[in-house]
């Protein structure tokens, strides 16, 4: 059953709703999956990438690993210490939007139209930003997986890794991803459940002359080879710009992108 909720939730709201709710699921079990992440934590204490452990029901990091000061070069007893305001404090201002008011508002609705016994086989996804302590800002990659409430879906606490990926992260956009994982005839198998794609920056989300005049041409019917004659390009130039508006208006396939440009007059 899908759960109804405010149109003003957010990750914000969520902490704030959630805030020392921690009588909402067994204690031994959430001891029970900290010490065996805990393990892995041991073990990968000095590499990267950073394994993380959050509780949202009090705002605190139960766990951060020594990978978090080489991607962000602050000591991870910073994070113990202070908990999500010091990931607020670096987070990077338009992508924390993003999250805030979008990734994190999907990853709740989702869980919450799944039965709650199989939360654990979800894994979700996303890169944004960080303020490095020199004032750079690195792009990172999250994966990770929610401890949820047993009536509501929502999380309670969140697992996961972070990667630096600056050596070929070069632009803004933000991916998100959730994946299912799951035994399928005794061997374990992912499957892709929703991906979407936002920009930070509003002017990175406006399409060029030439993918309009694409888009024009897809809305009169034209395949990608008549498009690529017409307008004198290859065909593979078409695809790309094709996957670039799927991107930038964040529609899974051409009938939702005509949709999208004609409710937003586009066309």
């Amino acid at each position: 059953m899908k759960i109804r909720r405010s149109t003003n939730f957010t990750f914000q709201h969520h902490l704030q709703t959630i805030y020392y709710a921690n009588d909402l699921i067994e204690e031994a079990e959430i001891k029970k999956v900290l010490y065996q992440f805990n393990r892995l934590n041991i073990a990968l204490n000095h590499t990267s990438p950073l394994l993380f452990a959050i509780d949202y029901t009090k705002s605190d990091y139960m766990i951060m690993t020594d990978g978090c000061q080489l991607i962000t070069g602050h000591d991870p007893r910073m994070f113990l210490e202070s908990g999500i305001p010091m990931l607020f404090d670096i987070y990077q201002k338009d992508d924390f939007r993003i999250y805030n008011e979008n990734v994190f508002v999907r990853n709740s609705a989702f869980l919450s139209s799944q039965p709650q016994n199989e939360h654990h086989q979800f894994i979700f996804s996303y890169n944004f930003r960080v303020r490095h302590l020199n004032g750079n800002y690195i792009p990172i990659f999250q994966r990770g997986c929610y401890i949820t409430d047993p009536k509501t879906g929502l999380p309670l606490y969140s697992l996961g890794m972070v990667m630096d990926i600056s050596m070929f992260k070069k632009d803004s956009m933000m991916y998100h991803a959730i994946e299912k994982i799951e035994k399928v005839n005794g061997h374990l198998t992912k499957s892709l459940v929703e991906e979407n794609h936002f920009f930070p920056l509003a002017e990175d989300k406006i399409l060029s002359a030439q993918e309009k005049r694409i888009l024009e041409c897809m809305a009169e019917g034209l395949s990608s080879k008549q498009i690529a004659w017409k307008m004198k390009i290859a065909e593979n130039t078409v695809a790309n710009h094709r996957k670039s508006m799927l991107k930038k208006t964040n529609t899974k396939n051409v009938a939702e992108l005509i949709a999208f440009a004609c409710q937003n007059q586009l066309l």
